[in-house]
């Protein structure tokens, strides 16, 4: 638990994270996909690049990113398009795929709820990334607990485990600053099977009195398969009714998370 309080004062302090009720980002990000290589264990193949902007209700336990997504591979294509999640649903306003469902195809303007799955996957990322997790993790001191130090590439963190209802994190830490390094979860892969699956935290800033990683890439197992940078953070600003709300005609028969 020591772990967690030094990475809340590397962040700047219980008053400033617990300051904090809404959150606005815009960013970039890019995805890889390691199973489409010509050969076994080759070269990742570049998948897309895309820009958001999201909005989150810290309270509300909503949220709201706004994509535009430019695909390379396996053909040239574009999606803008809204996801909504709060913690019962999930929602997404537009078109997200050339794969189309049901529920989609039949609405007008194209919409669709979450699979209990893909709301399930969301939360879990939303958590992983939000600057606010280790001010969560002292609040539930219950659900944390150590493991000792994680070896990864060469490198050696202390690390401890936070439970949630259905998702284990273990946090890294860096040995110098104090802040997290990486967090991971354990994956399923249907190629690997059991795999590790780290957010690496780096190029630490102060944004709108937020200390928050403005560089978060995703491994699996060790391989680059996503990257965000982070542009602006802005803390506390308005968001507009009706920005964080589910239709109730898709919420009455959205999916819960799976479990």
């Amino acid at each position: 638990r020591a772990f967690v309080t030094r990475a809340i004062d590397a962040m700047g302090g219980v008053n400033a994270l617990t300051d904090v009720k809404t959150l606005a980002v815009k960013g970039t990000a890019r995805q890889w996909d390691p199973e489409q290589s010509l050969v076994p264990g080759g070269e990742t193949r570049f998948a897309n690049e895309s820009t958001f902007t999201s909005a989150a209700d810290v309270g509300a336990g909503a949220m709201r990113i706004d994509w535009v997504r430019n695909f390379s591979y396996p053909a040239p294509r574009s999606f803008t398009y809204t996801e909504i999640v709060t913690r019962e649903a999930g929602y997404v306003a537009g078109i997200d795929t050339t794969g189309r469902n049901k529920q989609s195809l039949d609405s007008n303007p194209p919409a669709h709820t979450m699979s209990s799955l893909r709301l399930a996957a969301f939360q879990r990322e939303a958590r992983r990334s939000s600057p606010l997790l280790l001010l969560e993790m002292q609040r539930n001191p219950d659900r944390v607990g150590q493991v000792g130090d994680v070896a990864v590439g060469g490198a050696s963190y202390p690390a401890v485990e936070y439970r949630t209802a259905d998702t284990r994190y273990t946090v890294m830490f860096d040995r110098a600053s104090g802040l997290p390094a990486r967090i991971r979860t354990l994956d399923y892969d249907n190629i690997w099977g059991d795999v590790p699956y780290d957010l690496v935290l780096s190029d630490w800033q102060v944004l709108d009195g937020v200390r928050a990683a403005t560089t978060q890439r995703y491994e699996l197992g060790g391989r680059l398969v996503m990257e965000t940078k982070i542009a602006d953070l802005k803390k506390n600003i308005p968001i507009g009714a009706g920005q964080l709300a589910i239709p109730h005609v898709f919420r009455a028969r959205a999916a819960r998370p799976a479990t």
